[in-house]
């Protein structure tokens, strides 16, 4: 989550202020329901001392007892709370299993049952004798998957762990079924409210002096209502005497009339300072001086605090405030009334100091800052895309008026980008046409030739290719920018696979990663890597792949966890292609480890699933490449429908099925390409046409094969893409030795041979399948193929076997750790984790980031078979230590 500072009030429990009275019978009953119950429940209106109460009783858990707090708010929809809550409860290590950022990617898929699981995974795994997780102004929350999360959360809570969840209404759980298994514990106005005897010591901790009478007549007044009561106490004798008849009826008008008898009696600048400061949702010195224009705001906050009024102070390196919701709210209702003309200029300082950008962005929101929060969203898109945050920017779109949605060209092109990495190109190519215009009526010339770009590439992607080359050489006929002018290059690079000359790819591929390299953004390394494996056979384009993912790694440092994994297994293809069988196997683990990690995302889960089926067709396993053939099938089925993306990855399903000889399932797929999409794709065109004439050389009808075969050996090699030359000159060759030409063969064959010789890319070979290449290699050749030329056949075959045999397994290991997989540096971090350091001193001795340190951690896990960080350092020290 690196696009977002977290405010790190709303994680923060409020300090427990000391010489407040005792309230035995209710912090004892509390006490126990936070060690024994599943679910604690404090619902009660506004002003009952919920939070007060908790606030206190945390502080008197046992030793041990693990603490996660949460202050909830109305900007908080699931993700945001939930990522909240992991924030809570960085302090006490979760052994993640998954990335945290992970399960906010479940939600906005819908998947909350998983993301509950991936938490509780991680509470059960948590090394503390006892938990407990609080939320706090539950009520505030307005997103009902809430509490469909927290329904999946309360069903596999483990024993030692209990939701507390304060809130002015009852939640909308199944409450009934709790309280039938006696794992609730429930805490209304009537418990919570103060008895004879404690507002008889709150008045003698008041005022000094025993007065039952009046205490009486305040406990009368307010019904042990703690606001009431607090206030009664601060207003004087003659202002309780004299309120309006019927106002204590009513606890808000209540609330209201005392709070301004306390108000009244405040200084007048610190009655201007509070009001203009409730607009703050914490109070912290350097913010209340920009939002109040009073440069000794610290005095000020300080004799805020001495008076007590309605403040409640959170532990943090410097003074930070909350306002308790009644007063903030009576504060901000005065100000509107009584300055209103001030309040959006207020608003308006209030975002300009917020760091969090969905924070700033709804501020801007809220005080009808429109272009403002267009802006700020736009600024933060960028790095919310890198950090898996996409949805986020989606729900903030979604909550500008709808006029605002329709016609901005700022909030258009996040929503293009935000589409973009799963591959829903004709939404991308419409969002960007919309706001390339609207930047160009508001005169924002660059920003259009930005839109303009990624329009280009999302129509090339959605099959119109020529379309997308003319208003990308529209693009290039005007002034550009560093993004721009890469995403245009891009293009070209593109278009030059599918159109010549055959050295384009590398060179426009070279220029790409020139322009990343003078100060791309993770999220624009990100948006290039999208299967440029596709081009690895074509001249130059493996030296430059190397390079982007070295670039992208740099870029990704160690907190964006996609562009990271797709920069492994962009990656992974360069080792297939080469035949680096060995570290090929450990990346393959590794990546298949990252998906789990980030949760399975589609297009990550595609593109992994697409190297797999490629692997497993060289190690000649059938069974497996016919289960990963249809997991591609199935993800393909989830694209944009007969879009050049699906029958791009449909295409490898043909081909896969093709490579086993598995003709019903080739049978199956092709007619799904007779659509007009993909028109222009001469590779894919190309593809399908040798996968028929394949189906014909199954089906006797040799002449029909070969007339097909001949004419694409013709172009193969210009459109390389995929392997293309490849299969059809594998192809060709064997069907011109089916019809008895060795020589006609041979001639097919040999231009491969010798580019292959010569790249060192046999992996392009390879995956046209190890008995396709057997074939080749034992066949009646007599004087038609060169010595050297079948040494090299003979050398793809053992290649292949290898494959097969695992004959590139490691050497055996030396030591316990490297039997169960553990590279050096989680050993290192193993070391530190049994010496009881948490992720965070782990981090800052091994100079990495806590983030880094969790996936550590995962790993070592996993390797080990072992459930928690305890257990961990059993075994290291049982195994590895002394």
């Amino acid at each position: 989550m690196q696009s977002a500072s977290l405010s790190r009030a709303k994680i923060q429990a409020p300090r427990f202020r000391g010489g407040l009275i005792e309230r035995k019978d209710l912090e004892q009953h509390l006490g126990d329901a936070l060690m024994s119950r599943r679910l604690v429940l404090l619902v009660a209106p506004a002003g009952y001392g919920k939070t007060a109460a908790l606030s206190r009783q945390l502080q008197r858990l046992p030793p041990g007892c693990a603490v996660a707090w949460l202050t909830v708010d109305e900007e908080d929809d699931l993700q945001r709370l939930l990522s909240h809550l992991i924030e809570a409860l960085e302090p006490l290590d979760p052994p993640w299993r998954l990335a945290p950022e992970a399960l906010l990617e479940l939600v906005a898929q819908g998947r909350l049952r998983e993301a509950a699981s991936a938490l509780l995974g991680a509470l059960e795994a948590t090394d503390t004798t006892n938990g407990v997780m609080v939320l706090d102004n539950l009520h505030a929350v307005a997103d009902a998957r809430v509490f469909e999360f927290l329904g999946h959360l309360l069903e596999g809570l483990p024993q030692n762990w209990t939701l507390v969840i304060s809130t002015r209404v009852e939640p909308p759980l199944a409450l009934g079924r709790w309280r039938a298994r006696r794992e609730l514990a429930e805490f209304d106005e009537t418990a919570l409210s103060f008895s004879r005897q404690e507002v008889r010591d709150l008045w003698r901790h008041a005022t000094g002096h025993d007065d039952p009478e009046r205490a009486e007549r305040l406990l009368d007044r307010t019904q042990g209502w703690a606001a009431g009561l607090c206030l009664g106490l601060e207003t004087s004798e003659g202002s309780v005497a004299t309120a309006p008849k019927g106002i204590w009826h009513n606890r808000r008008h209540l609330f209201e009339y005392l709070a301004s008898e306390v108000l009244e009696q405040l200084p007048g600048e610190l009655q201007m300072f509070l009001l203009r400061c409730s607009l703050l949702a914490e109070l912290t010195v350097p913010r209340c001086e920009q939002i109040s224009g009073y440069p000794h705001a610290a005095r000020l906050l300080e004799d805020i605090e001495r008076r007590r009024l309605f403040v409640s102070v959170l532990d943090s390196e410097e003074l930070t405030m909350r306002l308790h919701d009644l007063f903030r709210d009576f504060l901000e209702e005065r100000l509107r009334r009584l300055h209103p003309e001030e309040v959006p200029a207020l608003l308006r300082l209030a975002a300009q100091g917020e760091t969090d950008p969905v924070r700033r962005t709804l501020m801007y929101l809220r005080a009808g800052a429109w272009e403002e929060a267009q802006q700020s969203l736009a600024d933060a898109t960028a790095d919310m895309l890198a950090s898996d945050e996409g949805a986020q920017v989606i729900r903030i779109i979604e909550q500008f008026p709808a006029d605002i949605q329709a016609n901005s060209p700022l909030l258009a092109y996040a929503r293009g980008l935000c589409v973009w990495p799963h591959y829903q190109y004709d939404a991308v190519r419409s969002a960007m046409e919309h706001a390339a215009a609207g930047f160009d009526a508001m005169g924002r010339h660059n920003d259009a030739q930005r839109a303009r770009a990624m329009q280009a590439l999302a129509m090339f992607f959605c099959g119109h290719m020529a379309q997308a080359r003319r208003l990308s050489q529209a693009v290039r006929a005007r002034p550009m920018d560093l993004e721009t002018e890469t995403l245009s290059e891009l293009l070209d690079c593109w278009y030059e696979a599918y159109h010549g000359p055959v050295e384009g790819p590398g060179a426009r591929l070279a220029k790409v990663v020139e322009l990343l390299l003078q100060g791309g953004s993770a999220e624009l390394w990100f948006r290039c890597q999208t299967r440029v494996n596709m081009l690895i056979s074509r001249p130059g384009v493996s030296a430059q792949i190397q390079r982007l993912v070295h670039g992208a790694r740099a870029a990704a440092g160690e907190g964006y966890w996609s562009l990271l994994a797709n920069a492994n297994l962009t990656e992974a293809w360069l080792l297939l292609w080469r035949g680096r069988i060995a570290e090929l196997e450990a990346a393959l683990q590794k990546i298949e480890e990252d998906s789990q990690w980030l949760g399975q995302p589609p297009g990550l889960r595609i593109r992994l699933l697409t190297l797999k089926v490629m692997y497993q067709l060289i190690c000649d396993d059938r069974e497996a490449v016919r289960t990963t053939r249809d997991a591609i099938a199935a993800q393909a089925a989830l694209l944009e429908r007969s879009s050049e993306m699906a029958l791009s990855y449909l295409a490898v399903a043909v081909r896969a099925s093709a490579a086993i000889g598995d003709w019903p399932a080739v049978r199956m797929y092709l007619p799904a390409f007779n659509v007009e999409v993909g028109r222009e794709n001469s590779s894919l065109q190309m593809f399908m046409r040798a996968s028929e004439a394949q189906l014909a050389m199954q089906e006797g009808r040799v002449d029909e094969a070969l007339r097909t075969l001949r004419e694409l050996a013709t172009r193969s090699a210009l459109l390389d893409t995929n392997s293309l030359d490849a299969t059809v000159r594998t192809r060709l060759a064997l069907a011109e030795l089916a019809d008895g030409s060795p020589a006609a063969a041979w001639r097919a064959l040999e231009p491969l041979v010798e580019r292959v010789s010569a790249s060192g890319n046999v992996g392009q070979v390879l995956v046209t399948g190890p008995r396709g290449l057997a074939e080749l290699s034992l066949a009646p050749w007599g004087d038609a193929a060169s010595k050297e030329g079948l040494a090299v056949l003979r050398q793809w075959v053992e290649i292949a076997r290898r494959f097969k045999d695992g004959s590139q397994q490691a050497q055996p290991r030396a030591s316990a750790a490297k039997d169960e997989g553990l590279s050096a540096r989680e050993l290192q971090v193993l070391a530190l984790l049994a010496e009881g350091q948490s992720n965070k001193l782990i981090a800052r001795a091994l100079d990495l980031s806590p983030h880094t340190v969790k996936r550590h951690v995962a790993r070592i896990l996993d390797r080990l078979d072992l459930a928690s960080r305890m257990q961990a350092a059993e075994w290291y020290s049982t195994r590895l230590r002394g």
